[in-house]
């Protein structure tokens, strides 16, 4: 293991070194390559307008006159005392074009795409074939006479030179990276050597030491990094067979701890169990107290909607007996006025009794989950508040599938519809818009029944929205509201019905949404 180690030490170290002296050189090598080609380069510029500029000086009289025979002796000549030129044309804007070279020259009419696109008012120059031969400097001179155009001068140059002083700076190159890698070899050996192997040897020890083996010390004195590491490295041993003497009595003190902790925990763990089941009771007993608040709160509302129910009906049977007593007196009371007066009687003490029959049916108690119809429970429920509806010009709007059936407790989502609707109806009493108005809307979307009631009392402030299902929770007077009931709505419906309960605010008031799973089957 530990062999492996001084050859991973070893091996890392001595690419790393290796690595970074052979990027550096690359490096310089890559940077001064660009440099020199670019240095070479512009010593064929500088002597390729000079050569231009004294070619237009010495042939100027003879190109204004177009007198060929001397601008091609006098290039012929310049061609014969620079042997690095190939050719030399010139291109008036005007005319004829004249190419001179060692051999001939003759006439041209038109230049190839690659040379004109090198005409402007600039020197340019370019590396490129032309003709016959593979590579050529190409040297653009514009020429011009007192600011005016003229033409251009076209020298080609060879590129010979250039190439055998990039071939050679190549092999420069490759020479110093040769050597490089042979110092880095030699060198990079001694110095991962020299850094690897105390290196190897601590951690030997260290694995000793992980081992279990306290005994072994390091015999590794420098002045350096190394040497302190190695002093450090006994230190710590010291320090491990002090720390293993009292973590073993500390073992001991800590079982001895352990042991009465886990009794002490046994015991509270006994009375969390006893804390949580009383608990878990007195909350059931909340709920079940609050309920029952609700019951009775949502009885005295019923009761008061019943008084409102039978205050017509009263005021009829009361001019029903004043009708017969004033027929009676003028001796004007006969059978048929007995009969009709009886018959308005009947039906006016049935309505009392269906409203009687409807208050039994709404506060008897649902046991069982049984399937029943929504919109016969939602229009039962709301024919308990017609009084107080009719009283206080309140439109109640309901739309709803006669045939749509859900499985669930129908009392206690008679109440929920109930507090709804007593909540939509105080709201409206207390802003008093212009045309108070309820809409019940109840849809079935797939797999859900959603029923909405919706007013326009102006809606919910915002700063309460979040508080609305709080127990106790109310902003209405005292004595007029208990602030159970969309508590306890919300607790009927999310948790005996699976369902949800959410309100939102829109223009025009408040929107309370209930969902319900469709599981009527």
């Amino acid at each position: 293991m530990a062999i492996k180690q001084k050859n991973s030490i070893f091996i890392r170290v001595f690419l790393i070194f290796g690595s970074l002296v052979l990027a550096i050189t690359l490096f310089f090598a890559f940077m001064v390559v660009p440099m020199q080609k670019n240095a070479f380069k512009q010593i064929m510029f500088t002597q390729a307008e000079t050569v231009s500029r004294s070619i237009v000086q010495a042939s100027s009289d003879a190109i204004i006159s177009k007198d060929f025979g001397f601008i091609v002796e006098h290039n012929v000549e310049v061609l014969k005392n620079n042997t690095s030129i190939h050719y030399i044309l010139i291109s008036p804007k005007i005319g004829d074009k004249i190419w001179i070279n060692q051999e001939n020259w003759h006439l041209i009419e038109n230049l190839n795409n690659d040379i004109a696109q090198l005409e402007n008012n600039n020197i340019n120059y370019k590396i490129m074939p032309i003709e016959n031969y593979e590579k050529v400097y190409h040297f653009v001179y514009p020429i011009q006479f007192s600011g005016i155009s003229w033409g251009w001068l076209h020298i080609g140059f060879s590129t010979n030179q250039y190439d055998k002083y990039i071939n050679d700076m190549y092999f420069q190159i490759i020479y110093i990276i040769g050597i490089s890698f042979i110092l880095i070899l030699c060198v990079g050996y001694l110095f991962a050597r020299w850094i690897s192997q105390p290196v190897s040897i601590i951690s030997h020890l260290a694995t000793q030491v992980a081992g279990g083996d306290l005994t072994v010390r390091s015999t590794i004195e420098r002045r350096d990094e190394i040497g302190v590491l190695s002093d450090s490295f006994n230190q710590m041993v010291d320090s491990l067979m002090q720390s293993k003497k009292h973590l073993e009595n500390y073992n001991q003190e800590l079982e001895n701890k352990v042991l009465k902790r886990t009794q002490e925990l046994a015991d509270l763990n006994k009375d969390l169990d006893n804390k949580i089941k009383d608990e878990v009771a007195q909350r059931q007993k909340q709920e079940a107290l609050l309920i029952h608040q609700s019951r009775l709160a949502a009885m005295g509302e019923m009761i008061g909607a019943i008084a409102h129910q039978w205050r017509q009906p009263l005021n009829a049977l009361g001019l029903v007996q004043q009708n017969l007593q004033f027929k009676y007196q003028m001796d004007k009371l006969d059978d048929d006025f007995m009969n009709q007066s009886m018959d308005k009687s009947a039906r006016l003490i049935q309505k009392m009794s269906s409203t009687i029959d409807d208050f039994r049916n709404f506060f008897k108690p649902n046991k069982h989950i049984e399937p029943f119809n929504i919109n016969n429970i939602i229009k039962s429920t709301a024919d308990l508040l017609e009084a107080q509806f009719k009283n206080n010009n309140i439109k109640l709007q309901i739309i709803c599938n006669e045939n749509l059936i859900i499985k669930g407790f129908q009392g206690e989502f008679s109440q929920v519809i109930l507090n709804l609707l007593n909540n939509a109806k105080d709201a409206l009493i207390e802003n008093n818009p212009k045309q108070p108005t309820i809409i019940i809307d109840a849809i079935k979307n797939n797999d859900t029944v959603t029923i909405t009631i919706k007013d326009n009392a102006g809606g919910i402030p915002d700063g309460i929205i979040d508080k609305i299902y709080d127990p106790y929770f109310t902003t209405k007077e005292e004595g007029k509201g208990t602030g159970i009931g969309l508590y306890m709505s919300k607790i009927i419906v999310e948790n005996n019905m699976s369902g949800t309960l959410r309100a939102f605010n829109d223009a025009e008031g408040a929107n309370f949404v209930i969902e319900l799973k469709n599981n009527q089957d």
